[in-house]
């Protein structure tokens, strides 16, 4: 069977986002015990060749691969960024090669509720949660937020899945967002305080989110406390950078997703500088996430989480997905229409 997956299967199910942080910490494990596989981002861009990675105004298409071994998940990913945003994912069994099942999502409003987290802002949320999970310090108060898209919306839902907070301040990156910290407060039960300034977030923040398109730093070393921890999902090439060049050399922790994360304008500017060496990037997350390297050592540490977005992330979250669908019965089986264009 050939299960056809489309928003509305998707939204008649429930993932939570306790359920899509599993996936992807799973999807560490098995990368830091060899069991993990994928292909470097590929990308033709339309549009915007001087833009940074999906930002306003470009348009492109992208395609990745990855094979979890441990879950039998091998999917390849489409991604369409044109006037609308769609996400192709063909998941094929490994064994005989056969596709059981095409995802097509498109991306629409995002909705905080927890049925919604089957979006691509969970994946990538669900990331920032588990950067916090092993970096940060248990006793959090207050949480910052600096960037109020679907990403800095997910990642504050999942972030409450792995620490308590009470406060949140957030700033969009270019200017004080009310309507978010709304609807922030009555998803998460918490305040949410919007801010004027980014350096009034970031000053207040034990554990800090940034999801921004930003291309020149936002954040400056001289803001950052003791303690602080700093999820960043918002530098994923080589124009991005979210935080200066200070603010990476005061780390005590770099740990990233992947070695691509080296080449991000937000990483590669401080090494091309000298700021920092390969020697100062701690290991990756699947190494954290498994025992091989630290985590947290010290409350004092100030510890940085470079996200640049992994295929392993989006494979977890397909299968994830699939099979959710797939036990509630859901999906149109399309196996006579696909066999010719699919199947052998």
């Amino acid at each position: 069977m050939v299960l056809l997956i489309r928003d509305e299967d998707i939204n008649a199910i429930e993932i939570k986002s306790e359920e899509v942080i599993e996936a992807v910490e799973d999807a560490y494990s098995q990368d830091g015990r060899g069991h993990a596989f994928e292909t470097p981002r590929l990308e033709i861009r339309v549009k915007g060749r001087h833009l940074p990675h999906i930002a306003p105004g470009t348009t492109s298409v992208g395609q990745g691969m990855a094979y979890l071994e441990e879950s039998k998940a091998l999917v390849i990913s489409n991604a369409y960024h044109f006037s609308y945003h769609k996400y192709v994912s063909q998941i094929m069994d490994p064994e005989n090669g056969e596709t059981l099942a095409l995802i097509m999502r498109g991306r629409g409003a995002f909705g905080v509720k927890e049925k919604k987290a089957g979006s691509g802002g969970f994946r990538t949320g669900a990331a920032a949660a588990i950067g916090a999970k092993y970096l940060a310090r248990e006793d959090v108060d207050a949480v910052g937020v600096i960037g109020t898209g679907r990403v800095g919306r997910a990642s504050l839902i999942c972030l409450q899945k792995v620490r308590d907070f009470n406060k949140v301040y957030s700033h969009s990156g270019t200017r004080r967002d009310d309507e978010f910290a709304r609807e922030m407060e009555k998803a998460l039960g918490v305040d949410v305080i919007a801010c004027d300034s980014l350096e009034t977030v970031v000053r207040k923040a034990e554990i800090l989110i940034t999801a921004t398109y930003a291309t020149e730093p936002i954040v400056k070393g001289d803001w950052l406390n003791e303690g602080l921890h700093i999820s960043g999902m918002g530098a994923d090439d080589t124009l991005k950078a979210e935080l200066d060049v200070n603010a990476i050399r005061r780390m005590d922790k770099i740990v990233i997703d992947s070695d691509k994360c080296l080449t991000i304008g937000e990483i590669a500017l401080p090494m091309k500088m000298g700021a920092i060496g390969p020697e100062n990037i701690h290991g990756k997350i699947s190494e954290v996430v498994i025992g091989t390297k630290p985590g947290r050592e010290c409350p004092e540490e100030i510890t940085l989480f470079e996200s640049d977005g992994t295929h392993i992330q989006s494979a977890s979250v397909a299968w994830l997905t699939y099979i959710k669908v797939k036990e509630a019965g859901l999906g149109v089986d399309i196996s006579k229409l696909a066999s010719f264009f699919i199947n052998p």
